[in-house]
């Protein structure tokens, strides 16, 4: 497979090197700001790549394709991509099943894979994904368009917070931070709160990546920790994925105060996707998706399966098409992930559409007819800060998605509300959830830092029969 079937577009691929202009904007000028209509040619050039090698290399494309009556060398626009059936994790699990370790969508020698990763196996059983060196490569790539994005530059020490034990954000983040130039500290999650704290005051770390919620745990406990302020640690850029929560300004303010930097940027992809991401800009207005060389976005109808356009305010679910991707390629692979999109011009300069995370699929809950995400809920308690301390779960008494209202919360409360204050502030939650989410919720408030805390993703549903 060609490491580049889009060249004379310029290369997918930039490397540091000495004498980089460390105050550009950008760490791929050319992919990173190429107009629209160009890029759309490198994709459809990439696509009848990436489609004949599936068909050659795949044994679960080659079925799927045959049934589908479809030829990856007839291709002649993007749209008659919607021939082919949508590639589900259901498949990916049950082809690992039945051909281990990687299943049947593996489409490189086993002698061309360095690495292995696994999905976190939030949503069931952990999937492998399998790495050549050049998808290690478009890896690297795509995660340092990032960094450079948010201010991470060569000589940075950057602590790296995710957990590192076959976690897609492991490893390959460490490799990601080498490949911009910057110096990997691989700390890890597995570290905990305390030791993460102790080695980033040690290090004088510069730059930390890692989960929100790990990220604000660490807030909490630094004082008691350390003796002293995050913001006298010096970091000067925090990067948060993973899950929802640097894209909530109320909650990245909270982390820019105590931290003492106005640089906090959010990331998101899923692990399957990968190279494919989206990432914040200085500017904040939603996440672009800064490797449009790299995978085929779209977006559907998650019920009725029908392709959405990419336009302003458009939402559905998003599916991704790989375009350089060697060992597992994935064709209309459906994330689970719900998407609100941004188009138009934004003042970085970058021309990849942009996006919000609504949520997943498989958290939705229906609420007497109104469908609901836990990140919703979130953004209320969010706007009662600092009275509520920001944590909070959803309890359900069996697991969703029908639930029958009110809508149990349970949301730390600061310390010092009590008695009439705590009623008052307790209803006007209420109220506040009926009014924005159509929701009628009832409010449990516990004290702050009685929730448990995480070092990988929060916890934002909980089932208590």
């Amino acid at each position: 497979m060609p490491i580049d079937p889009g060249a004379g577009f310029g290369p997918d691929i930039h490397f540091a090197q000495p004498g980089d202009d460390l105050g550009r904007p950008y760490w791929n000028t050319g992919r990173e700001t190429m107009p629209a209509g160009l890029m759309c040619e490198v994709q459809l050039q990439k696509l009848r790549v990436q489609l004949d090698y599936l068909e050659s290399h795949s044994a679960l494309y080659q079925r799927k394709f045959a049934q589908a009556g479809f030829r990856a060398k007839d291709l002649q626009t993007i749209d008659e991509l919607a021939q082919l059936p949508f590639t589900t994790k259901a498949e990916l699990r049950a082809g690992q099943e039945s051909h281990p370790p990687f299943g049947l969508h593996q489409a490189a020698a086993d002698s061309e894979i360095i690495r292995t990763t696994a999905t976190s196996g939030t949503t069931g059983k952990p999937v492998f994904q399998a790495y050549t060196r050049h998808d290690v490569l478009m890896r690297s790539e795509s995660i340092a368009r990032a960094l450079w994005s948010f201010g991470v530059r060569p000589g940075d020490r950057v602590v790296n917070g995710f957990a590192l034990s076959m976690f897609n954000a492991g490893v390959p983040i460490c490799t990601s931070i080498e490949h911009l130039g910057a110096n990997s500290i691989p700390v890890g999650a597995e570290k905990r709160a305390e030791g993460m704290l102790r080695m980033m005051k040690e290090i004088r770390a510069t730059a930390w990546i890692g989960t929100p919620s790990f990220m604000a745990y660490l807030t909490e406990r630094c004082r008691d920790v350390l003796g002293m302020d995050p913001a006298d640690l010096g970091v000067r850029v925090i990067c948060g994925g993973g899950e929802s929560g640097f894209e909530v300004p109320e909650f990245r303010r909270r982390i820019e105060e105590a931290w003492g930097t106005p640089h906090v940027y959010d990331f998101a992809s899923s692990s399957d996707a990968q190279p494919n991401n989206f990432s914040h800009c200085h500017v904040r207005e939603g996440k672009h998706q800064t490797t449009p060389d790299m995978a085929l976005v779209q977006l559907i109808d998650p019920a009725a399966g029908t392709l959405l356009p990419l336009e302003d305010g458009a939402e559905g679910e998003y599916i991704f098409t790989h375009l350089s991707r060697h060992a597992c390629g994935l064709v209309r692979y459906r994330s689970g992930d719900v998407l609100k999109v941004r188009v138009g011009d934004c003042a970085c300069g970058r021309t990849g559409f942009r996006m919000d995370i609504v949520g997943r699929t498989d958290d939705m809950l229906i609420v007497r007819g109104v469908n609901l995400y836990p990140s919703a809920v979130q953004a209320v308690v969010n706007q009662f800060e600092p009275q509520l301390a920001g944590s909070m779960q959803i309890v359900l008494k069996a697991k969703g998605p029908k639930v029958e209202p009110p809508l149990q919360v349970r949301a730390e409360v600061s310390a010092g509300i009590e008695g009439a204050s705590l009623e008052t502030l307790k209803a006007a939650f209420e109220n506040a959830c009926r009014e924005q989410l159509n929701v009628r919720v009832r409010v449990e408030c516990v004290a702050a830092g009685s929730l448990d805390r995480t070092e990988s993703k929060a916890k934002l549903i909980v089932v208590e029969p």
